[in-house]
């Protein structure tokens, strides 16, 4: 980081952008997902539609760009294997979460994922990251909010038990893709965007028999099938058109995390998600018809405010250390793994 940059923090204005594109293209990328999934319950071929997507638009763009280098050598790309599989693992747990509570409580089932963040991130990350006493009480927060959101819902049958456990196994994996990701990023040589591009290559050759292995395949067959009755057929156009809408969503989303990272400091990157979540939800209410309750919105409550909590402690005690203006991700390391991570979604 310049000197220029500590000094002189970018401006209102710029940030206000940077933070309302951010939050559009992760709001628009899950209530996208949510819609498709209601119509055709096929979580992989979602996923493999939108990766195939943003490998066509990262090819393309980042090609002339020269972002990314088409020709890779055999050991490049077995080298990044470990980051591909966890990204994978946590994208398909994030998926079938979506698919199996209301996008308006997606955030709550995913409340665990700074708690096991931390957790995971003192037992294997060398040196171990230290944690305010204040962000420990904010993760404390989270902790809550799960709790009772989750058992709320599965009392009143909002919610199922499978709905639950994904949102726990969600959570865990996307917690463990954070912390392999972070540690696998220090020996690599690759560039952010290269590593983007070869590992979302690599997932959609995956997918082919995760298709298999899911029992999607007949699905995915019917989506292109000529003798689909005309009902059948809408429904297929339809997937098919979201799918593509939200392969989109999420590479716009890739380039507006970057510039997120730029341009904010962690209290205003935690407070932004916390707000992105309420938007979420109520966007969910209105256009998905879901329903809201008491229960879920004070368990959201808890969760967005124990986030704040976090991210405000996090920030005073780099402020302390440093004495200025800091960005979301303070090294290199941090930066690529917000990239990677696309906590947003």
């Amino acid at each position: 980081m310049s000197e220029a940059s500590e000094t002189h923090p970018p401006s209102r204005r710029r940030v206000a952008f940077v933070v309302l594109f951010h939050s559009t293209c992760a709001i628009l990328s899950t209530i996208l997902s949510k819609s498709a999934l209601n119509g055709v319950d096929a979580p992989v071929t979602l996923l493999a539609f939108q990766t195939t997507v943003q490998v066509v638009l990262l090819t393309t763009i980042g090609y002339f760009t020269k972002w990314i280098t088409l020709s890779r050598p055999v050991s490049a790309w077995i080298a990044l294997l470990p980051l591909t599989a966890a990204r994978l693992v946590g994208i398909l747990a994030k998926t079938y979460c979506l698919a199996s509570v209301n996008a308006s409580v997606y955030q709550i089932a995913r409340g665990l994922l700074l708690p096991f963040t931390l957790m995971l991130s003192l037992l294997v990350l060398r040196p171990r990251p230290y944690y305010p006493p204040l962000s420990l009480g904010g993760c404390a927060m989270v902790m809550a909010g799960f709790g009772a959101g989750m058992a709320s819902d599965y009392s009143q049958m909002l919610t199922s038990g499978k709905g639950v456990l994904l949102g726990v196994i969600s959570s865990f994996t996307t917690a463990v893709e954070s912390v392999v990701v972070k540690r696998f990023l220090g020996k690599s040589s690759e560039g952010m965007w290269q590593m983007v591009w070869m590992s979302n290559v690599m997932a959609v050759g995956f997918y082919v028999p995760l298709l298999v292995l899911s029992g999607e395949m007949g699905t995915t067959a019917a989506l292109f099938s000529s003798t689909a009755t005309a009902e059948v057929s809408a429904s297929a156009r339809q997937f098919l058109g979201t799918a593509v809408l939200t392969g989109v969503a999420g590479f716009l989303l890739t380039i507006a995390t970057f510039m997120q990272i730029e341009v904010t400091s962690p209290t205003t990157h935690m407070i932004v998600t916390a707000a992105r979540g309420v938007a979420q939800s109520a966007i969910a209410v209105v256009t998905l018809g879901e329903p809201i309750t008491a229960n879920r919105a004070g368990s959201m409550a808890l969760i967005l405010s124990g986030s704040a909590l976090y991210g405000w402690a996090k920030d005073r005690y780099a402020h302390s250390k440093k004495g200025s203006y800091l960005p979301v991700a303070q090294g290199p390391q941090e930066a690529q793994l917000e990239t990677l991570n696309k906590e947003g979604r």
